[in-house]
């Protein structure tokens, strides 16, 4: 005969109330039970379930994180030293919880916005992906299209990071390279160790340094990419010089036919690898690889360039014509001089950019 609901509730107060004082005595598992343990309880259908000292913990869920967590800013900065007190600790805690907050806010903004275009989600009214891009993000397809291309790497960034830093758009960009080479993981992996490294060394990592990286990465194996020897180098690697590209853009009547016909028939255009739309763009959303915009059909008339451009481009002129074999069986006194120019003109230019 099954139990009443009654006896049942009886049985489980009872079970709670043994518990409880188990609790208060200190009689853990590995301490000997005082009581007898309560029996199993029955369950409506007459059947026995486990007992609540068998039962398998609920595995532990972390608790949201929310705005009211953050502590408020002081209007007159603190000024302390020494150790944080146990409330600084817990108020730091909360502060850095809310970067790796931000940082995987970021990934998944850029996912949702893939998935949105992906599956055409925008579509409602006749709505386009521009017109979406524009709309929810006040951006151009192209500048959303690059976010959504690098939304993977910055997931695995995000998710390997053991302490919480910032991960700047410049650097997750120039990181694309090393991940088709050597796929997302490893490449998250060697990024979050050259943090760290430098870190604990106060090295600053800036885009020419994770260039460093990538540079170092072309011809080495994953093991080699987490290494101090590797990081101190990506440090101490001098930027590479930009390659230079024209500002003018003089379109032929052919081109000028061809882009009135695009503009004419699609909606905005952009770049096919990055999923943008095929077409022609309008003039004020075309971009070269640089940042100088870019009018078809149109001269555009330029400033004079400084004169250390034209020292520039004549400098990355002969690093070509070196990187070819020029100075091969040179004469020692001329390899000598040249050395002495080369150098004398780094100097310079890193004297200026310190003060900058």
């Amino acid at each position: 005969m099954s139990p009443t609901r009654q006896e049942i509730r009886a049985q489980r107060s009872a079970a709670a109330e043994a518990r409880r004082q188990a609790k208060a005595k200190g009689t853990d598992r590995d301490a000997e039970p005082t009581e007898t343990a309560a029996p199993a309880v029955p369950a409506p259908a007459g059947e026995a379930n486990p007992s609540p000292s068998t039962a398998v913990p609920e595995a532990y869920r972390p608790q949201p994180f929310t705005p009211d967590l953050i502590p408020e800013p002081v209007d007159v900065e603190v000024d302390t030293e020494g150790d944080l007190t146990p409330q600084e600790v817990d108020d730091l805690e909360h502060c850095e919880a809310a970067y790796s907050n931000g940082n995987r806010a970021e990934w998944m903004k850029w996912k949702a916005a893939h998935a949105v275009r992906s599956r055409r989600l925008h579509r409602e009214g006749g709505r386009t992906w521009p017109d979406y891009c524009q709309d929810r993000f006040g951006e151009s397809e192209s500048e959303v299209n690059r976010r959504i291309q690098q939304w993977p790497l910055l997931k695995a960034i995000t998710e390997q990071q053991d302490r919480p830093r910032a991960i700047p758009d410049s650097h997750v960009h120039r990181l694309l390279p090393m991940a088709e080479q050597h796929g997302q993981e490893v490449t998250a992996r060697a990024y979050v160790a050259l943090r760290g490294w430098a870190a604990e060394r106060r090295h600053r990592v800036t885009a020419d340094v994770v260039d460093g990286l990538v540079e170092l990465a072309r011809a080495a194996e994953p093991p080699a990419l987490t290494t101090s020897n590797t990081f101190q180098r990506a440090i101490e690697a001098k930027p590479k010089p930009k390659p230079t590209r024209s500002r003018k853009k003089e379109a032929a009547p052919a081109d000028v036919e061809t882009d009135a016909q695009e503009q004419s028939g699609a909606e905005t255009g952009g770049h096919p690898n990055l999923g943008d739309s095929t077409g022609g763009a309008p003039a004020s959303e075309r971009f070269t690889d640089g940042d100088a915009s870019v009018v078809d059909a149109e001269i555009v008339d330029d400033p004079a360039p400084h004169r250390a451009i034209e020292t520039r481009d004549l400098l990355q002129g002969l690093r070509a014509g070196i990187e070819a074999g020029v100075l091969h069986d040179a004469p020692t006194e001329v390899l000598k001089d040249i050395s002495t120019a080369a150098l004398s003109i780094a100097y310079a230019a890193d004297e200026i950019l310190k003060d900058r």
